[in-house]
C-alpha cells in the first residue's frame, strides 16, 4: 500500500515469543518515495536546527509541469476527481432546470465540483489509513503465531530428541537378564 503521509513508518519490535525480529520489520518498504520525503526522514537530527517552513513562493517554483501528469499516481486522487465531475454535473445540470441561468449553473457545478472532490479525497485517504492500521495488525498477529508455532516445533523437537536420549542412554546402561560368570 502507497504511503500516504510524511511520517515514516513505524518499526515495530518482534512479536511476543519470537526469537528473531522478522525482515519486513528490519527493513521497511516505502512503495512510492515522494520529493524530499527522505530528507524531511532523515534531516533531522540531535544536532541538526529544526528547518524552517517553505513559503508560497517556494512552493510555487516547486510545481513543474510533470506534476500534471502524474495526478493519477497520487492515491484516491482519480476517486476524488471522478466524483468531483459526476457531481459537479448533476449540482450543473439540476440548477439549469430548476431555472436559474447558465452562468449560475456553472457556478453551482464549480463548487460542487471542488467540495464533492475534496470530501471524496480526504474520505478515500482515510479509509486507506484505516485499511494500513489493519493490515499492520493483521501481519503482527501472523507474525505472533508463526513465533509461537516455531517456538512449539523447537519444543517439541527438543523433547524428542531428550526422549531419544534418554532411551539409548538405558539401552547401553541397562544390564542383560543373564550373566556368564
Amino acid at each position: 500500500m502507497a504511503q500516504d503521509d510524511n511520517e515514516p513508518p513505524r518499526v515495530r519490535g518482534p512479536p511476543p515469543g519470537a526469537t528473531e525480529v522478522p525482515e519486513h520489520v528490519k527493513k521497511p518498504q516505502i512503495y512510492e518515495i515522494f520529493p524530499g520525503s527522505q530528507s524531511q526522514a532523515d534531516g533531522a537530527t540531535e544536532g541538526s536546527k529544526i528547518p524552517e517552513l517553505p513559503t508560497l513562493e517556494e512552493g510555487l517554483r516547486s510545481i513543474k509541469a510533470d506534476d500534471f501528469l502524474s495526478v493519477h499516481k497520487i492515491p484516491c486522487a482519480r476517486q476524488g476527481f471522478m466524483t468531483g465531475i459526476i457531481s459537479g454535473a448533476a449540482v450543473g445540470v439540476g440548477k439549469y432546470l430548476i431555472g436559474g441561468r447558465v452562468p449560475k449553473a456553472s457556478n453551482w457545478a464549480v463548487g460542487a465540483f471542488f467540495l464533492s472532490s475534496i470530501v471524496q479525497f480526504e474520505y478515500c485517504r482515510a479509509q486507506r489509513l484505516k485499511e494500513r492500521a489493519a493490515m499492520a495488525r493483521v501481519v503482527e498477529v501472523i507474525d505472533k503465531k508463526q513465533a509461537e508455532k516455531k517456538a512449539k516445533a523447537e519444543e517439541a523437537a527438543r523433547l524428542r530428541q531428550e526422549a531419544q536420549e534418554k532411551a539409548r542412554q538405558e539401552a547401553t546402561t541397562k544390564s542383560s537378564w543373564y550373566k556368564f560368570w
